[in-house]
């Protein structure tokens, strides 16, 4: 009996099945560590989320959600790839934009939001080219791929979806966001605004970052106070006896 060999279709490879997200441009997510002048190694850190980010597409992970992929990760029974741009989705285009750039070797949790540290192949061209890009400031950004989460793990606030729990596959390191579209807003989601916490949270949604949400509302606010009336104005009592200045004798 022969053996049967399967053989992938070169057009459906094996992807995986998992969702990019870039935090926003906004946020100084990447930051220059150090570059090893024996072994060539140059090691960078930030942050992929943060806890008080609304993604482009109304996500906001809590803290916790990704506690279980970094106490995998800290017990070696589970990698996190590092790709430039989600690289791995560009196979039929370059074999090498699919090619992992590097390692991450710290991926943990703390007060602020999802803290990573990866480290560059040495010798590796796009590992080389994306490692320049970073120390001269034309890359900054952060990008996760994660599975689709479960109806049990996120909750839906109106303006945005709370992930209590999520699956990751990849970090990329990204100088452009996969999906750069602006949060579509509709009449359910203006409805769904019961505070001002509501609104502020939409805004930052959108892309404006800190406290400029608070002003921009407190702004609005100034503006449409109702207006004080100005005391209406009173024209000076005529002297009957005026003519009599222009009697001249």
């Amino acid at each position: 009996m022969k053996n049967k060999l399967h053989v992938r279709n070169k057009f459906s490879p094996n992807m995986p099945k998992v969702q990019c997200r870039r935090m926003p441009v906004v946020a100084d997510n990447l930051r220059f560590i150090n570059k090893d002048e024996k072994t060539g190694i140059v090691k960078i850190s930030g942050y992929a989320v943060k806890w008080d980010s609304i993604n482009y597409h109304g996500e906001k992970f809590i803290r916790g959600a990704f506690a279980e992929v970094c106490a995998a990760f800290a017990a070696g029974t589970k990698k996190i790839h590092a790709y430039y741009n989600h690289g791995w989705r560009l196979w039929y285009v370059d074999a090498q934009l699919a090619m992992r750039i590097g390692k991450y070797t710290v991926l943990k949790e703390d007060d602020i939001g999802l803290y990573v540290e990866l480290e560059f192949t040495p010798g590796l061209a796009i590992a080389r080219d994306v490692a320049a890009m970073v120390q001269h400031g034309t890359v900054d950004g952060f990008s996760i791929a994660f599975y689709p989460v479960g109806d049990l793990d996120y909750d839906d606030k109106g303006t945005h979806v709370e992930i209590r729990r999520a699956d990751m596959y990849e970090i990329s390191v990204v100088d452009e966001p996969s999906d750069d579209a602006a949060r579509v807003i509709n009449d359910q989601t203006i409805e769904a605004i019961e505070s001002e916490d509501d609104a502020e949270e939409l805004l930052r949604s959108l892309g404006l970052a800190g406290d400029y949400s608070k002003k921009l509302i407190a702004r609005l606010t100034d503006v449409h106070k109702p207006k004080e009336n100005p005391p209406p104005k009173t024209e000076p009592k005529k002297d009957p006896l005026a003519f009599l200045d222009q009697i001249t004798v």
